[in-house]
């Protein structure tokens, strides 16, 4: 029976049980072995984390210094995800075996080339610049039907406004409904949605925008971090059932969402780097599941324009060993 070799990393921490777990799943060289689809989903289920990365062999050695990697869900392959790309960046240019003369410097993914690098040597902080093609879409989620979905908000929120919250997509097939929360004890009351229901694309979304997911980000400005010895941003996100100790497309686009339509707003530090006007954020997300994660995403603007959304962070390594394929596509 083919088995390959894999590992485990933890994703935004540096320490072992924090973070969001990734599998890294290396993919045979010999081209008589290549995996199917379906061998990657079933590979994908035995570990039974949210995101399972396959990485490609090397074939060319000219091409080395950009490494193709699939992202699997437990449910499905898809385009691109901010933790697992964190943690590839990690492993090639921090945990694995680099060659010094000829360092990995992108990532081909189905969404495309993401370019990475090393943000702070001392740390082993990544970078990863995200493509970005920002909405705001121009249906609002009314209050109503977001106290249908989490009732338990209900006592942190004055029903006696006329209150919606946006919906915004930071990629086409990546959106979010941002819904910003009064307090910390406000974001401990959230709890999965009734029903495990998921919001209708085509109603909220506009038209030509409708795949994909909307996840349900709930954030918090303004936080005291003792870790950080500074102020954050706390979130936590929910997707039909599901909830998310760390989610980089979903940082990443409340973060573009701010720098569009807050300026010099508040969460976020301004600096001048080249004569550009670069927004720093800093996410924690995964305390109120234990295993807390700390997401960085620096916003470039121009003119009122994003030029650049890169995500950052870390990630700790955790185990490795080897694991059986499907002898048959099943």
């Amino acid at each position: 029976m083919l088995q390959l070799k894999y590992l485990t990393l933890d994703v935004f921490t540096t320490q072992p049980f924090q973070g969001n777990p990734l599998a890294v799943v290396f993919l045979p060289s010999d081209p008589q072995h290549t995996l199917t689809q379906r061998q990657k989903h079933l590979l994908c289920l035995e570990f039974n984390l949210s995101e399972t990365i396959f990485v490609h062999p090397v074939t060319d050695p000219n091409n080395s210094p950009h490494r193709t990697i699939d992202i699997f869900t437990i449910e499905c392959e898809i385009p691109f995800a901010g933790h697992p790309t964190i943690g590839a960046a990690s492993w090639f240019l921090v945990h694995g075996q680099q060659d010094p003369h000829h360092p990995v410097t992108s990532l081909i993914t189905k969404s495309g080339e993401i370019p990475i690098s090393v943000q702070d040597a001392q740390t082993g902080a990544v970078a990863a610049r995200i493509a970005h093609n920002t909405r705001i879409h121009a249906q609002r989620f009314p209050l109503a039907e977001l106290l249908a979905l989490h009732p338990t908000v209900r006592p942190y929120l004055n029903e006696s406004e006329s209150k919606d919250f946006p919906l915004f997509s930071i990629v086409n097939g990546m959106s979010q409904l941002f819904i910003e929360l009064p307090s910390l004890e406000a974001l401990a009351a959230v709890t999965r949605p009734t029903g495990a229901q998921l919001i209708p694309t085509e109603k909220y979304l506009d038209a030509g925008w409708q795949s994909g997911l909307i996840c349900v980000y709930f954030y918090v400005r303004d936080v005291e971090d003792e870790k950080m010895g500074g102020k954050v941003i706390r979130t936590r996100m929910m997707l039909s059932g599901i909830e998310d100790p760390a989610t980089g497309s979903s940082a990443s686009g409340l973060a573009a969402y701010l720098a569009l339509t807050e300026g010099e707003g508040r969460g976020k530090q301004q600096s001048q780097e080249g004569g550009d006007g670069q927004i720093r954020y800093h996410f924690v997300q995964g305390v109120e599941m234990g295993r807390r994660s700390d997401i960085g995403v620096n916003v470039r603007m121009e003119g009122g324009f994003i030029q650049q959304v890169e995500l950052t962070g870390t990630a700790v390594r955790v185990s490795e060993g080897v694991v059986a394929v499907p002898e048959v596509d099943m």
